[in-house]
């Protein structure tokens, strides 16, 4: 079955149609910033500075990702690209569902989306939503030149939010001419088709002052759901969900049902397999077919589907020889739909009068042994009848840059820029469940056609329901029931920069470069969900408050590159390398960020490098200002007697034993309780009192090319990452706080009780856990590994006019020493028991490139290493044995063919062995982690280029 959103198709038969031969990905040869050529000395800036200068190799770890591996990949979205990077723990993505809200995120180190600064030609990018991360969807692939990441703390440079690094996308400039672009790509499997078509041109004016470059992009990805090709999809790995098809009765331990046979507590939950008729509930874990468990991993999508529109316009004139003025114009359109399971209505409240409870005997004599036989029913149902629920975002994100540039004379240079940005993000549910309107169709005093004269006055509209059983909902009563609605987010950016860079003096050992400027930066944040969303009318979908304010900075920051010695003995150079800035936030005040390092050349083939960085960031408004929102994170309730992804038995301890039955009023052992689901319902709040995280980065490395093997260039890096006052969830998630109470066991205790929110943890009427979960500056997140990168150009001693005369090598290896937040070390581990991540202690991406002639063929390999399960950390306190992943090995390769200067035929293969994805427990979604494995299979791309 395909996903596509409606639209009138581009013609996708083009030039493409008689390709055959395949290739792929030499994705990011990623390489070290100094790799530069010895004929390259015009003046140039890397990403971590803001200083001009010739050939400068940057004091910090920079990977560059150029264009010709960026095409080699055929890689439509962005995020694409960056995942190759083993410095890059991978975000949202396309094949993210649940979570997922359409965008797609880069995470440098995995400190987080929205402490990973994003730029666009040296200069901040508007965010996509409250999260304050930016969405890569908005940034046009076919434009970009090269990528340059940085890793570690650069707040000095370019102010908050750079506390992982910097990630620098650089587009073409001065493009003269036309190129026309156009891929098409599928599945083995026959679905996840991907289709893109873009259009670049430009022209320089004619008295050559200026230049004027325009892009149009359009990209189409069809989504797909779990199918037999991928059966590995089709089964929950976790249990599934206690919210089943049939129905589930609840047992109240303050009025418990007393028919024969039937304990205290869980065990007393009933399904209706026949309509009417409670029967008992079968917590089969394996999800076969006597199991009243629902599976709902069949309904949730491997791939959303999307449609996006991209449009660039690029400028500038010099109006004097000194004078030049320049403008940028980017606007993105994106539809991105993705689908969940019909909607689990839990904790419904079914009036004993009910004319479906009255009219089954069965259900009547049961309800009727409870001590109080008029009380209310506590009742569960998947809502299969009303359908699967659908979210679908559409994104408009616009952003204009414009300024001026000034020769001040010498090397002396000012620019001026001022950049507004606003992203409009409208999310629409269909098919959620109102539950004022469930409870009108419940209410007694109606009939099996007819609803009591109560509900029918203030709801003419209104249909019975009956949920007893699968399939018992009338399509009339489903339509009733059914709730859509849509929710607002709009974000806006204005931001004034002025940079003047040059010269401050000749020294003996060169020139003192220097950088100094002002920023002023203001973000407002409105969020405006539906009313039925803010009152919590809803059963499907996570219940949400307004949120709107804004921030506002003023900057000031100085750089200098200090030159101390040069060509004299085991000193080819020496440089000392200094930065500082000051944040003045209308929220927490004044801050300092600030950088102290520098390089030692001892010889000419070797330097090494090393930088102490102090970055800070400072909240932003949805931090401050969430209130109350729901959300269903992965949590292993302690009281549960088996586990709900194996369903073997779980010992617990006298002590979790005590505090579980002073919650449930029942021995959750002797009642044989059993949690009804792996998702928790937890409300999450923001906290205005927060204040700035502050990172410490130290990176020290080496840059060498040995003189004996020419084009070879190796670099090794240590990094060292420390945030203090990392804003998070308290206890580093629900898992955490759930975790600190049981081990205080006291719901009076400050692990229990928050003086602001209330109790941390509690139950329903059904003994289901809750969870509430603050913001606050209580954590504290170490990093630190290696990085290793190896780059060879060797030209080949068999070159002729047929063959090519280069062959090109490359290697990127990331080595996680530590990944420790709150003091529990998370390396080589994947999951999402506490926190959502995967971490292997190993990652690397080796490339080969080889010139045929008018043929170039590529080679990608990537490498991802095994990992043991994050519930297995033994402070987690689990020994529930949870699976593991293996090694993994990913194959992707590609050619391209040159018919001539003018035209390029490419096609490529990725995952070329088909390897399908690990399957593991506590995954974050769909049974794996779709964004860091691959879940579509092998994928055949092919495409045009061509250019005039």
């Amino acid at each position: 079955m395909k996903f596509k959103i409606k639209r009138e198709r581009l013609l996708a038969s083009t030039v493409m149609a008689g390709l055959a031969f395949a290739g792929m990905a030499a994705p990011a040869m990623a390489q070290s910033a100094g790799q530069d050529t010895a004929s390259q000395v015009e003046d140039i800036v890397v990403t971590g500075s803001r200083i001009v200068r010739q050939d400068y190799v940057a004091n910090s770890p920079v990977s560059t990702i150029g264009v010709e591996q960026i095409q080699a990949r055929g890689d439509v979205n962005v995020e694409q690209i960056l995942n190759q990077l083993p410095q890059v723990v991978p975000g949202l993505s396309a094949n993210s569902n649940n979570p997922a809200n359409g965008a797609a995120t880069v995470d440098l180190r995995g400190i987080g989306p929205s402490r990973t600064l994003v730029l666009v030609n040296g200069r901040r990018f508007v965010p996509y939503d409250k999260s304050n991360a930016v969405d890569l969807n908005s940034i046009p692939a076919p434009l970009i030149e090269r990528v340059e990441v940085m890793t570690g703390g650069a707040s000095a440079t370019y102010g908050s939010d750079a506390l992982a690094g910097v990630v620098n996308f650089i587009f073409k400039q001065n493009f003269e001419g036309l190129a026309f672009n156009t891929q098409y790509g599928i599945s083995g499997f026959g679905d996840g088709e991907q289709f893109n078509a873009s259009l670049t041109f430009g022209a320089n004016t004619g008295d050559g002052r200026g230049n004027v470059t325009g892009f149009i992009g359009y990209a189409d990805r069809d989504g797909f759901l779990p199918n037999e090709d991928r059966a590995w999809s089709l089964v929950a790995n976790n249990g599934g969900s206690g919210t089943g098809i049939y129905g589930g009765l609840n047992n109240i331990v303050t009025n418990p049902y007393t028919a024969a046979g039937c304990p205290s507590a869980n065990p007393c939950r009933r399904s209706f397999r026949t309509a009417g008729v409670p029967g008992v509930f079968n917590n089969g874990f394996g999800l076969g077919p006597t199991s009243d468990r629902y599976d709902f991993a069949p309904v949730n999508l491997l791939q959303s589907p999307s449609e996006r529109f991209n449009t660039a316009l690029l400028g500038r004139y010099d109006i004097s020889d000194r004078l030049e003025a320049f403008g940028e114009v980017f606007y993105t359109t994106t539809r991105n739909n993705i689908q969940l399971a019909p909607t689990p209505a839990t904790g419904i409240e079914i009036p004993a009068g009910n004319y479906f409870v009255q009219t089954s005997p069965d259900l009547l004599n049961y309800i009727n042994t409870r001590a109080n036989p008029n009380a209310p029913l506590n009742f569960d149902r998947r809502m299969a009848e009303v359908g699967a629920r659908v979210e679908n975002h559409d994104t408009h994100v616009a952003q204009v840059n414009t300024g001026l540039r000034y020769d001040l004379g010498g090397d002396w240079k000012v620019e001026g820029v001022y950049a507004y940005g606003r992203t409009e993000l409208r999310t629409s549910i269909r098919n959620d469940v109102s539950r004022s309107r469930m409870a009108a169709a419940l209410a007694a005093g109606g009939t099996a056609t007819t609803c009591a004269p109560s509900s029918l006055q203030l709801m003419p509209g209104c249909k019975p329901i009956n949920l007893f059983g699968a399939g018992t909902i009338t399509p009339e009563a489903a339509a009733f029931v059914r709730l859509d609605f849509s929710d607002l987010s709009i974000f806006e950016r204005q931001n004034f920069t002025l940079n003047v860079t040059g010269t401050a003096m000749q020294l003996p050992a060169g020139p003192l470069g220097v950088a100094f400027g002002a920023e002023y930066r203001e973000d407002t944040l409105s969020f405006t969900p539906d009313e039925a969303k803010r009152t919590g009318d809803i059963y499907g979908f996570n219940a949400e408050r307004p949120v709107s304010g804004s921030t506002t900075s003023k900057e000031l920051y100085a750089e200098a590159v200090v030159p101390l010695v040069r060509d004299v003995a085991f000193a080819k150079s020496l440089e000392l390398e200094l930065g500082v800035r000051m944040s003045d936030y209308d929220t927490v005040g004044k801050v300092w960020a600030y950088k102290a390092g520098g390089s030692w050349e001892p010889v000419e083939s070797l330097r090494l490098r090393g930088l102490y960085q102090r970055a800070v960031r400072a909240p932003n408004v949805f931090e401050l200002f969430q209130a109350n929102d729901q959300g269903f994170p992965q949590v292993v309730d302690p009281c549960s007697t088996r586990s709900l992804s194996t369903g073997n038995p779980i010992t617990l301890s006298a002590k979790t034993r005590a505090f579980c039955t002073l919650q449930l009023g029942a021995d959750p052992v002797t009642s044989g309780f059993v949690a009804l689901n792996s998702q928790t319902e937890s409300f999450f709040y923001g906290n205005p009192n927060l204040s700035e995280e502050e990172s410490d980065t130290i990176t020290l490395g080496a840059v060498w090319r040995p003189t004996f093997v020419p084009g070879l260039t190796l670099t090794l890096d240590y990094y060292d990452i420390s945030v203090d006052g990392y804003i998070g969830t308290i206890e580093g998630g629900v898992s955490g706080i759930v975790a600190a109470c049981f081990d205080a066991a006291d719901l009076n205790s400050a692990a229990c009780k928050d003086p602001t929110v209330g109790a941390l943890i509690y139950r329903d009427a059904a003994g289901n856990l809750k969870a509430r979960a603050p913001l606050g500056n209580v954590s504290e997140l170490k990093t630190s590994g290696v990085d290793f990168s190896a780059r060879y150009g060797w030209n080949v001693p068999w070159s002729s006019d047929f063959f090519g005369d280069k062959l090109d090598i490359g290697l990127n290896l990331t080595y996680l020493d530590s990944y420790e937040l709150d003091g529990i070390d998370y390396k080589g581990t994947a999951g999402a028991y506490n926190i959502s991540a995967t971490l292997p202690e190993y990652k690397a991406n080796l490339t080969l490139g080889y010139d045929l002639g008018p043929v170039r063929v590529n080679y990608s390999g990537t490498y991802i290493g095994s990992m043991d399960n994050q519930g297995n950390i033994p402070a987690m306190g689990d020994d529930s044995g949870y699976s593991g992943i293996d090694s993994y090995w990913y194959h992707d390769i590609s050619a391209s063919y040159d018919l001539n200067d003018n035209v390029q035929f490419f096609g490529g293969i990725r995952n070329l062995t088909d390897k399908e994805p690990p399957v593991f427990d506590n995954s974050p979604d769909g049974n794996t982690d779709p964004n860091a494995y691959d879940v579509v299979g092998r994928y055949f791309f092919v495409g045009a280029r061509l250019k005039y």
